[in-house]
């Protein structure tokens, strides 16, 4: 099938086609005084047609052609042999080319069509093979964690959860979360089931960088496997706090201990009768607040008042702590109350609908919670705050700052229950989320999600400031390449040299310094297979049968012999040469 002439060097054209007409009227000028004797258009036709072909040998004319080309099979990690000799029993002689990661594929000149076997191809590799037919089988099956996710940095004080999946578990093995010495955090028993997913939780006591271990263990207590699970755990900044509460009450005594625990400076105020209060300062707390104004509430980072003092203020107080709350980034937190519940859309930023449900459970930590018979309406403004998938608090922002409630009751009794732990991550994490972000004047992120040794780690730097410099932890330079569109982010590339916890900082600024960990290669195995694995089945789909693979077409760019334009060009160039000779 033709389309039409297409030139190879199509960028060459007009300048071509510019000296060929120049060249006919050099000719065309020197011969015309023979113009009216017929061997000036002899002449003409001769040199024209040389000139033509010239032309063509340039440009290299080609002609689009359905190009149809044959199966082959590609071999990857991990194919199963009987799938292999399937296919060669079908398709006798068919070409077969085993994958080296990064290297072209040689087997693409000859085929067309293709066969993949086993876990798949690199994903960067992947554009090899997208205008080919290719059906993807898979390899052998995957055993052990093929996923395994949690976050990067915690807040101390805060319980982080690691959430995994393992293939083909044994029943009677335990998978272990242990800390830096070894100590045994959580544990959860393997069942006889295709993939099990575990959730293991732990409670940082200190910041710094740490090291935990996923284990998989037999009933006898030997490891079977063991992931490192690093995490960064961070101390939060000592936030100024008040609170405010028409009465003491049991909620507002512990919260109040828990946040002076955690080094927070607390102003806590109480109404003793009218006009009258008892204020209790910690951790540095001073100069009382009687009203609220803009003035005194600006220095604090969140303001947690009870449901009767809220619905109280006056139009002045409420005025203040709005101005508050969109100038100097206020945190809100209203204790529920019943009379929560019952207010107006005019009077309060949160609407309810009744459930019904006193309960809720928090399935990850088996933990049953008492909460109001309310839940929150859907509205485009409220945020919701999930702990384990499970609606526990909602804020709405209010320009800088935000405001927020929760339907959890009574939550001081989990301390009296022993569950000081689960007080301090659910809490820890409502009020994280009411609070102002600490700005930064540097931010990292990677980018590479497993960095590995000898492996491209790319990362992205945000800053204001101008022409700045990374440098490794050994103090060599990273060139780093600007974003044309944001100015304030750059990105870079290094080359890990060593496992275990790396760092990169902004030369000129010491304390911007960004920890991140590197794996050996021995390290997420059977995890980089299941990324890999999912990436090809994006990619080429699952399929289910070697017959229903079409052969795929395509056009190719076929050139014209260049034979016949050097056999005018010859002919016509040695009559032009002797003509003049036959004519004396």
């Amino acid at each position: 099938m033709n389309d039409g002439v297409v030139f190879m060097n199509q960028g060459l054209l007009w300048p071509v086609i510019l000296v060929g007409l120049l060249l006919c009227a050099v000719f065309i000028w020197k011969e015309w005084s023979q113009r009216k004797e017929r061997r000036f258009w002899l002449k003409a036709i001769a040199s024209f047609s040389a000139i033509f072909s010239l032309v063509m040998l340039v440009l290299k004319p080609s002609t689009p052609k359905q190009s149809v080309k044959g199966k082959g099979i590609v071999l990857t990690a991990g194919y199963r042999p009987t799938q292999l000799d399937s296919l060669q029993a079908i398709y006798k002689r068919i070409k077969t080319e085993e994958y080296v990661k990064g290297r072209t594929l040689s087997i693409l000149k000859e085929a067309d069509t293709l066969f993949l076997l086993g876990h798949g191809m690199e994903p960067f590799d992947l554009w090899q093979v997208r205008d080919k037919s290719v059906a993807f089988f898979g390899g052998e099956t995957l055993e052990g964690w093929t996923a395994i996710s949690y976050k990067n940095e915690v807040s101390l004080g805060e319980t982080f959860q690691v959430k995994a999946k393992y293939v083909n578990p044994q029943r009677g093995n335990w998978a272990i979360l242990t800390d830096n010495g070894g100590n045994a955090l959580d544990s959860v028993p393997f069942e006889e089931m295709e993939e099990q997913a575990v959730t293991l939780m732990g409670n940082p006591k200190a910041s710094g960088q740490f090291v935990y271990r996923l284990l998989e263990k037999d009933s006898e207590g030997t490891i079977i496997s063991e992931e490192p699970v690093p995490i960064m755990i961070v101390e939060s900044e000592p936030l100024k706090i008040l609170m405010v509460n028409t009465f003491p009450t049991f909620e507002t005594k512990y919260l109040k201990n828990f946040l002076t625990e955690k080094g927070h400076e607390v102003l806590a105020r109480t109404q003793l009768t009218k006009g009258k209060y008892k204020f209790e300062y910690f951790n540095g707390a001073s100069n009382p607040i009687y009203s609220f104004t803009e003035e005194n509430l600006k220095g604090y980072d969140l303001l947690v008042i009870d449901t009767d003092s809220y619905t109280a203020f006056g139009r002045r107080s409420k005025e203040a702590m709005e101005e508050a709350m969109k100038t100097h980034s206020l945190g809100v937190f209203i204790q529920p109350g019943e009379s929560l519940f019952r207010l107006s859309e005019r009077q309060s930023p949160f609407q309810f609908n009744r459930d019904f449900d006193t309960e809720i459970i928090i399935e990850e930590s088996s933990q049953t919670l008492q909460k109001y018979p309310f839940e929150f309406k859907n509205d485009v403004r409220t945020q919701r705050v999930m702990i384990d998938s499970v609606l526990v608090a909602a804020y709405v922002p209010i320009e800088k700052g935000k405001i927020g409630t929760t339907v959890l009751q009574n939550t001081y009794q989990w301390i009296l229950d022993g569950s000081e732990s689960l007080y301090a991550n659910i809490w820890t994490q409502i009020l994280k989320s009411i609070i102002k972000e600490q700005e930064k004047v540097i931010a990292w992120k990677s980018i590479t999600e497993t960095p590995r040794i000898n492996e491209p780690y790319e990362f992205e730097v945000r800053t204001s400031m101008n022409g700045i410099e990374v440098t490794t932890d050994e103090g060599v330079k990273i060139p780093l390449i600007q974003n044309s569109l944001v100015p304030n982010k750059w990105r870079g590339v290094k080359y890990p040299r060593k496992s275990g916890w790396n760092s990169i900082e902004v030369s000129n600024d010491t304390v911007s310094k960004f920890s991140y960990f590197v794996f050996d290669k021995n390290q997420r195995k059977s995890i980089a297979l299941s990324e890999k694995l999912k990436a090809n089945y994006r990619e080429f789909g699952d399929q289910k049968g070697f017959n229903s693979v079409t052969s795929s077409s395509h056009k190719e760019l076929e050139p014209i012999s260049s034979i016949w334009f050097y056999t005018v060009l010859l002919l016509c160039l040695g009559w032009l040469w002797l003509e003049p000779k036959l004519g004396n």
